[in-house]
């Protein structure tokens, strides 16, 4: 199962550092007006604009999706099969954001690509590397990634007052949310994703999170692992009181026999500044009347 996650012209950015740790994942590092700013990035790299990048690919669809919420999207070269909004549906496809098509990437003469920092992509970086387009390195495993990511492509992109407000945006969101449902008894729930057998959310996640901000004890919060595929009969042995999927997931009649299972819009499987709205949904149905 490939789990919901749900790039030559001018350069404005340099690579100072692509192996050893620089600086704390997503951290800015030092802006100075009359040189640019340095960042870095989830791999370790550190990198320098001089300027704000004019042609982006984002290979991440959240990303994307940040981009065109600061106002950047007419610096956008292109896109990923998984970008779905409509501000990007006409731009050129590289393909499969964790596969890119390296030849239409070459094309769009990026300078800058943002990728998936992380296990499932071994090779675009290096790919990259041997071609000397910059690149950045990001996950969204937690909320807070997703926050220092938004505050780093404010600096980069010349658009940190959008940025901030954003993040103060989203930040008010959720902390409403968490308010709203503190006082109530946490509902005990399972997050399940597509897969057979079914993959459920586990610890240090921002699906894991958004479950804890809307009210839920997740009850696979022990498990030690981000995400891990568990048997039907493994899942029940938790007797949670309820199963969350997002929309369009096939769910077996033996989950809901057992206990409600409530759909949340799609967009939650992509971390961004869609997670306020997700975590306010999510709490709706778990404590009825809980919100406006």
């Amino acid at each position: 199962m490939g789990l919901p996650l749900s790039l030559l012209g001018s350069v404005a950015a340099v690579v100072l550092a692509s192996c050893a740790q620089a600086g704390t994942p997503g951290e800015v590092i030092d802006v100075f007006p009359d040189s640019g700013v340095t960042v870095a990035d989830w791999s370790g790299s550190t990198l320098r604009f001089t300027e704000p990048p004019k042609r982006v690919v984002s290979l991440v669809p959240a990303v994307t999706s940040m981009l065109v919420s600061l106002g950047a999207g007419n610096d956008l070269a292109g896109r990923t099969d998984f970008d779905t909004i409509s501000a990007v549906l006409a731009l050129p496809s590289v393909g499969d954001g964790l596969r890119p098509s390296l030849e239409h990437l070459l094309i769009l003469e990026p300078d800058l690509v943002i990728r998936y920092e992380g296990p499932q992509d071994p090779s675009t970086g290096p790919a990259l590397d041997a071609r000397d387009i910059p690149h950045m390195g990001v996950r969204t495993d937690r909320i807070e990634d997703v926050a220092a990511i938004l505050v780093q492509l404010g600096r980069i992109m010349g658009r940190e007052a959008q940025a901030g407000e954003l993040v103060e945006r989203f930040e008010v969101e959720l902390e409403e949310v968490r308010q709203r449902v503190a006082k109530r008894p946490a509902v005990r729930a399972a997050y399940l994703l597509p897969g057979d057998p079914p993959w459920v959310v586990g610890s240090d996640t921002y699906l894991g999170e958004i479950l804890e901000i809307a009210g839920a004890e997740n009850v696979f919060g022990d498990l030690g692992r981000p995400y891990a595929p568990v048997s039907i009969e493994g899942i029940l042995m938790r007797a949670p009181d309820a199963f969350v999927v997002a929309e369009g997931t096939a769910v077996d009649e033996r989950f809901r026999a057992h206990a409600p299972v409530y759909q949340v819009s799609r967009g939650i499987e992509t971390p961004g500044l869609t997670l306020g709205t997700s975590a306010r949904e999510l709490a709706r149905a778990l404590h009825p009347g809980a919100l406006p």
